[in-house]
């Protein structure tokens, strides 16, 4: 390994949230961080000891650059990946734009594929480990956030696939399913409603209207959710252990809620899942 024999890891998405929260925990545990920002005004700004790396999953040209330098800065030695990067999508499927549907799949699905794809001849080399940050809402699906949650069920699915290619190969995949966490991704989701909500016309506002309005006050009180650093600590485990689980399950009730859902019912799982939305 290069740089005194830390382990490297690239990790996209670290801007805020989960993505900063990991780089400070892998970077306190010795590894070498490469972060993955998007925004202009991070790149200058590492998340502790992190050497930040301007990287948007949703561009060929920029992701090529990154791999690029950091083949450069470590000789070409990379331990792990963990694919963070991803933003929200909400709103009625009858009202949501096929561009914000697209936006969301591009990025927290097919980002992920890329930068994997990318990264994985020299995972290869190493025996290394990709993390995979899905959700809660990559096992269970609830109203009004559809764009999000087809992104994260193709996530595990693209988790499980790969999984069964790579470990043959003494590569791990590892998919980490957090439940709701403080983080920026709620004010944004909350954004995305408010935008989705001016869309709509008066009949579909008579149709939506309380629901909706009902779901943005449930978006409000997720704001004051878990810490982040739960999650970092989770991943940082998954990326330390001898033997890595296939899944983490991360947050209150994440487990009980991932295991109830295949016992029930449909229709019965749907009406939790309107209550627990706000819906009636």
């Amino acid at each position: 390994m290069t740089d005194g024999g830390k382990r490297t890891v690239l990790i996209t998405g670290t801007s805020s949230g989960i993505g900063a929260a990991t780089a400070g925990a892998l970077a306190g545990a010795g590894w070498r961080v490469f972060a993955g920002v998007h925004r202009d005004e991070d790149v200058d700004a590492p998340s502790a000891s992190a050497t930040s790396l301007p990287l948007d999953v949703t561009s060929a040209k920029s992701i090529a650059a990154a791999i690029a330098g950091l083949r450069e800065a470590t000789g070409g030695r990379l331990d792990a990946l963990v694919n963070n990067a991803g933003i929200p999508g909400a709103g009625p499927v009858e009202t949501v734009p096929l561009e914000t549907f697209r936006a969301v799949i591009e990025t927290n699905l097919i980002g992920a594929f890329a930068v994997t794809q990318a990264c994985l001849p020299m995972l290869r080399a190493s025996a290394g480990r990709v993390v995979m940050v899905s959700s809660l809402g990559g096992r269970v699906a609830f109203p009004y956030a559809s764009p999000y949650h087809a992104s994260k069920f193709g996530l595990e699915g693209l988790a499980e696939s790969l999984r069964a290619e790579v470990r043959p190969l003494d590569v791990d995949v590892v998919v980490v399913e957090p439940a709701a966490m403080s983080t920026e991704i709620w004010a944004k989701g909350r954004a995305a409603l408010g935008d989705a909500r001016k869309r709509m016309s008066d009949e579909q506002r008579g149709v939506y209207g309380e629901e909706l309005a009902n779901f943005d006050e449930r978006l409000r009180s997720a704001e004051d959710s878990e810490d982040p650093s739960e999650v970092a600590e989770t991943i940082l485990k998954a990326l330390e252990a001898g033997s890595p689980s296939e899944r983490y399950l991360v947050g209150r009730g994440a487990g009980s809620l991932a295991k109830l859902r295949p016992l029930l019912p449909d229709a019965v799982f749907d009406r939790i899942a309107k209550r627990v939305t706000g819906g009636t």
